[in-house]
């Protein structure tokens, strides 16, 4: 089980411009996006050599953010099935809901399947012999979802897009 990784939330899109909920739309990054996709690639090759693996979410917005970690640190992006955002069923492309973590939604995942379902996505991944963190590129919810899996309070609802943050299995 990993107990160390480094989390970033994909770079800002339209979605995020406009406050509609995207979740299973494959929306991409604007141009403020893409650039602060180089900045958290910029951040990361600052620091040398901190990760020795990048995993994202199947979702272009997710997609596009880590092909530029990975291009600027010399590394391949894996991308792994079962990270991508929730699917909000009937509430995608309307207003952001004011309570994210409800168990259900109409016509869409259910807060306990979509727990489930990032969890086996985490604990599928390989842990890193050399004891460098992975960095996991994926989304607001996968947040939520992978701090639970960690044993970790998430500080904020919605994670800055395209910031890592180093995340310590809790207690």
């Amino acid at each position: 089980m990993l107990n160390r990784l480094v989390f970033c939330r994909h770079g800002e899109t339209e979605s995020n411009v406009g406050g509609w909920l995207a979740g299973s739309r494959d929306v991409s990054l604007t141009e403020r996006g893409r650039a602060q996709a180089r900045a958290a690639a910029a951040a990361l090759a600052a620091q040398g050599s901190p990760v020795v693996a990048i995993y994202s979410s199947p979702q272009r917005r997710a997609r596009e953010t880590a092909n530029v970690i990975g291009a600027a640190l010399g590394l391949p992006v894996a991308v792994v099935p079962g990270l991508e955002e929730r699917r909000w069923g009937d509430l995608e492309g309307g207003a952001v809901p004011g309570d994210l973590l409800r168990e259900e939604v109409p016509g869409g995942e259910s807060l306990t399947a979509f727990q489930a379902r990032v969890t086996a996505a985490l604990s599928g991944l390989p842990i890193p012999a050399d004891g460098r963190p992975p960095l996991i590129v994926a989304h607001a919810g996968t947040w939520h979802a992978l701090c639970r899996w960690m044993g970790v309070d998430p500080d904020t609802l919605w994670p800055p897009n395209a910031t890592p943050v180093m995340l310590t299995r809790g207690p």
